[in-house]
This record gives C-alpha cells, structure tokens and sequence, in this order.
C-alpha cells in the first residue's frame, strides 16, 4: 500500500475549498483497509483496477469516479492488484458551492456515482485529464480546472460554515449552543445541514470528536477519562460508547495497542487486519 499526499495549496480553489489531495496505490496483491469517520467529502477517481466497498450486502463496486465520506462508522475497502486511484477531500460545507441538489440524496455507506450529481461531460473530462497526467503540477491543475467549471456560485451559506467552525475550531458539541449562536432554531439548522452538508450537525459533532480524539497521544487507561472530559462528554462511557460505534474498537484498545495506532497517524487508513473479527 502506498499513500502520498500532493501540495494544493498552490491553486486558489483547491486551497479554499479542499483538505487534502492524495494517491493511493498498491502492489500486485489484492489490499483490504479500513476508513474511520473523519467529516468530509470527497470524489475518488480509480485509474487503475477497482474498489468495493464492504456493506451489509457484501462487497459493492464503486464506480470509476464516485463521491465518498461522511460515514459514521468504520468503514473496509478492498483494492484489486495494481490498483491506483486519485481522491481530493472536501470540507463537509464546501460541496454545496458545486452541486445543484441538496446533499442527504447522496449514499453515506457506499459510494455515489458522480455521473448522478455532475454533467457526464464534466466528469469524463476529469477521469481523461487525470489519466494522462504525468506529474502533480498538471494533476492540481485538472482538479482546478474542474472545480472552475462545476462551481456554481462562490457564496457559501455563512450559517453554515459558522457552524462548521464552532464544531471544529471552538469545540462547540450541543445542537442547541449552535443553533443559539447564530440566532436560528435546532429545527432550522437541522434542515440547514441536511440541505447543504448531508449530515445532521449532531452526527457532524459526533464524527469531529472521535476524529479530535484519534489525534491524542494516550499512553495509560487512566488518560482515557481526560480525553472524554476535553471532549466535553458527559462522562468516560458516554465516549467509549460513541468512540466504538465509530471505530468498532474500544478507545483503550486504540490507544493502547501502539501498532494500531502508529499504523493510523502515519496513514491516515487502518489495515484490515486490525477489524476483520469485527467487520466479517
């Protein structure tokens, strides 16, 4: 497995609006890793081999290019030999700028089709340019490119993304702070963020705490209730619970088991070694 991240911060949409831009690769044997929730949105595009996605029904396949994230719980993908593919990760209230429809259409579990949400024309260009690209000047520029020609208005809902950084940046966890913050009703910005970010803002703090979490460095079990207390969770079980369902591990596992952990902040991704008795 080979996971490289690419510098866009050089091209003025892509450094606006993306998080991160990476390939992804491996060798010639099939490669199964695991995705935990981590609050954004992103278009995968497979150039080589292919991708499914483990669901209640089995192994599903992706399409060649399809849009991922905001999934609430660990999540497997299994990579054929010599497969290779290309993502860039959206802030959750950032995609609205390009997509006419309203987000909660979209598949959380598996991936959407992007032929379902952007012109076909639009997308074949992206898949061509991506293909042909032969270093990651002229890949930022195809991903630039195709951010300039499907962004249909540059006004993001600043309801929005005021919400978006009291979660993220002031640690703001209760539905009702925010919605008595920016001066609307819980029902308001629910329907704001079912609209705009595909989520509700109370699973949009879930992701972003266990995410906050899987950052820390814990070395004892006794640190465990400081990490629910910074995360302002009522008490230790209240996190470990919220922790699990994401993760299907325990937190103590987690920080406990150095290999799991270094495995995850070196990669980003877990291998699938660490979950196969839990996602069988």
């Amino acid at each position: 497995m080979k996971f490289r991240l690419i510098n866009f911060k050089t091209k003025p949409l892509s450094a606006k609006y993306l998080t991160d831009v990476y390939v992804l690769s491996c060798g010639e044997k099939e490669f199964i890793y695991c995705c935990v929730p981590n609050g954004e949105l992103g278009i995968t595009v497979v150039l080589e081999g292919d991708c499914h996605i483990k669901t209640d029904d089995g192994w599903q396949k992706q399409s060649k290019v399809h849009l991922y994230g905001l999934i609430d719980k660990v999540q497997a993908l299994k990579m054929s030999p010599n497969y290779r593919e290309i993502s860039f990760g959206f802030y959750p209230h950032s995609l609205q700028l390009f997509l006419k429809d309203a987000l909660h259409s979209t598949k959380k579990t598996n991936g959407t089709d992007l032929f379902d949400l952007f012109k076909k024309e639009e997308v074949n260009k992206l898949y061509e340019n991506l293909s042909q690209c032969k270093n990651d000047e002229s890949l930022m520029d195809s991903i630039e490119s195709f951010l300039k020609a499907n962004m249909h208005t540059n006004e993001l809902d600043k309801r929005i993304s005021a919400a978006h950084h009291l979660i993220s940046k002031e640690n703001v966890y209760k539905v009702e702070d925010l919605s008595s913050m920016l001066n609307v009703t819980s029902t308001t910005l629910r329907t704001l963020f079912n609209q705009h970010v595909g989520v509700s803002p109370k699973d949009l703090i879930k992701i972003h705490r266990i995410k906050t979490a899987l950052a820390f460095q814990i070395t004892s079990e006794e640190s465990l209730t400081q990490v629910a207390y910074h995360l302002k969770y009522f008490d230790q079980a209240h996190f470990s619970k919220d922790f699990k369902d994401a993760t299907g591990i325990t937190p103590k596992k987690y920080f406990l088991d150095n290999q799991l952990s270094s495995d995850f902040s070196d990669f980003q991704h877990w291998r699938y070694d660490s979950f196969e008795n839990i996602i069988r």
